[in-house]
């Protein structure tokens, strides 16, 4: 009994400090590098890829991602140009980045009926009091990430950041 409790604090311990450790270490500027993906033919042909045409964004890296900017508070911005960013919070829990994107408040105040709806389904937020509202959780998986290094995806397809 005595072995089962010390492992599982040990267990807690270890998860604590892993999930703090990746907080620190994504903390800080990240620049998109390249996609892999290593699926084969026979793998890719079993999920239908589905192609959301995007509003393309100009982004002053040229890459068309944005800028991925973690701080210290648990806040983000991702920064595209000087005239476009998105800004919100974000939390890392089982090798996942959970992120919520601010909805600016003038698009809340012009329609409300729409707001009101949107929290009844549960795809937007209000968090801190009541008083900002956030796109319902996002989700990547990290596969790994180093000092310098960070990969979102999984083990055959996943995306590649390096801090700047």
């Amino acid at each position: 009994m005595k072995n089962t409790l010390f492992a599982m604090i040990v267990l807690i311990v270890f998860l604590n400090c892993t999930a703090q450790n990746q907080k620190e270490m994504i903390v800080g500027t990240w620049r998109f590098e390249k996609e892999c993906d290593l699926r084969t033919e026979e793998e890719k042909s079993k999920y239908v890829e589905v192609v959301i045409k995007s509003i393309e964004i100009e982004t002053e890296n040229g890459t068309e991602y944005p800028y991925r900017i973690f701080k210290v508070n648990n806040e983000f911005e991702f920064y595209y140009n000087k005239n476009q960013s998105t800004i919100g919070i974000f939390e890392i829990n089982n090798q996942t980045l959970f992120y919520w994107r601010l909805i600016p408040l003038n698009k809340i105040e012009a329609k409300p009926k729409v707001t009101e709806s949107l929290l009844n389904r549960k795809l937007i937020e209000k968090k801190y009091d009541g008083n900002f509202y956030f796109s319902y959780p996002l989700k990547l998986e990290i596969k790994s990430i180093t000092k310098n290094r960070i990969e979102f995806g999984t083990e055959n397809n996943y995306t590649v950041w390096k801090r700047i």
